[in-house]
């Protein structure tokens, strides 16, 4: 698409996302924004082309309120650029669909690439696993990461907001590396350790996965894709947007300053409110004294029971607290003893340590939960993304 046409349908869909959002009985609860239209119909958007939603945005955990599948499935999309030690958190996997096909030769260097490994249509992975490069068009990795961060039971509009999230994610990262390449990634896009399905699920690996629903899965989640297939969130100017999305917030999405450290209008703290609904919204977790000893260096068994009034963000995530004779970060906490979130109270018992937990994963962006729950109400996946990622 030339950029003429890429601007046309950018702001068509730009004025169409801005097309009023209807009130749904459980949704007053919720901050939509004020917005108007001329609400003309969408436009269809072909496998190759890039549409612009709108000025809006996200980073992981995966979606839905059931933890992940794989022990690699914690917070999933984290926006940094996929350097060499950022990438932690995501999904993919080793076996590779017809789509996606392993390269068997040594990475090559960029300037030997193909015109169409170029361009924009596929994604090339660096699996740390093999050392090899997998290549997987774009299609096939929308579907395959959708598949890793949703159920396919989720409503279709949530699976089509966590697609154009998705996309925007990945494509972000690719344009960064393209434009600035990182030697150790050795013409990739950015890595993953496929063997432990980071980031993305393969057609194969899903058969596994789903086995006797494969069918039923595969159908709804393709039907999803592919009415959205392209989309992605950009700026104004045309920049592709920082995004982020996580299982459950507590309730109230944390702003991306206070958890990533930067400032974003897009990642600002909104209402979520269908979060507090979900079965495993609260979670606890019992420590022993021994254990909080083991975790805890450089603590003894009279400084580990000293617990200061934790510092926290104004939607409740832990930044600090002072235990004994150190300071430690919510995010570290939640490393060493396995929780949810960071968005927890410590309560000392005597003989033992609990921690309750409210929401799973970071708590920027879209909770995935709560898009559903949105969808379930009637929203559109362009009004769960006009909500959740912020846009004044």
């Amino acid at each position: 698409m030339n950029k003429t046409t890429e601007e046309g349908a950018g702001i068509s869909l730009r004025k169409q996302l801005i097309g009023g959002l209807a009130a749904f009985g459980l949704m007053a609860v919720l901050p939509f924004l004020s917005v108007s239209g001329n609400g003309s119909t969408q436009p269809r958007v072909s496998a190759k082309e890039e549409v612009s939603v709108l000025a809006v945005a996200v980073q992981q955990d995966t979606a839905a309120d059931t933890p992940p599948s794989s022990a690699a499935q914690q917070d999933t999309a984290a926006d940094t650029p996929p350097s060499s030690a950022a990438q932690q958190d995501t999904a993919a996997d080793t076996p590779q669909s017809s789509a996606a096909q392993q390269d068997t030769t040594p990475a090559q260097p960029t300037d030997t690439l193909t015109d169409q490994e170029k361009g924009e249509g596929v994604f090339r992975i660096l699996d740390t696993h093999s050392g090899n490069i997998v290549t997987v068009d774009d299609r096939t990795f929308c579907y395959g990461a959708v598949a890793y961060e949703m159920p396919p039971s989720y409503e279709k509009e949530a699976l089509k907001a966590q697609c154009v999230a998705c996309y925007t994610h990945f494509s972000r990262w690719r344009q960064l590396q393209r434009e600035q390449p990182d030697p150790e990634l050795k013409g990739a896009d950015f890595k993953a350790d496929l063997s432990r399905n980071e980031y993305y699920f393969s057609d194969e690996a899903l058969r596994d996965k789903w086995g006797t629903l494969y069918e039923s899965c595969h159908q709804r989640l393709q039907e999803a894709v592919d009415e959205c297939f392209g989309e992605v969130l950009r700026e104004e100017d045309g920049t592709l947007l920082q995004v982020a999305y996580g299982a459950l917030s507590s309730g109230v999405t944390e702003d991306a300053k206070d958890i990533f450290g930067f400032a974003s209008e897009h990642l600002q703290s909104v209402a979520s409110p269908f979060d507090r609904t979900a079965p495993s919204y609260c979670t606890t977790v019992q420590v022993s004294c021994d254990e909080m000893l083991r975790q805890l260096d450089g603590q003894d068994k009279t400084s580990v029971h000293a617990i200061g009034t934790p510092e926290r963000t104004s939607a409740g995530t832990v930044l600090t607290v002072t235990i004994g004779t150190k300071t430690y970060t919510g995010a570290e906490l939640r490393e060493r003893f396995g929780l949810r979130s960071a968005n927890f109270t410590l309560e000392d018992k005597g003989d033992s340590f609990v921690f309750t937990v409210l929401g799973y994963g970071h708590g920027v962006g879209m909770s995935q939960y709560g898009a559903n729950e949105m969808a379930k109400q009637g929203a559109s996946y362009h009004e769960i993304l006009a909500h959740y990622y912020h846009f004044s």
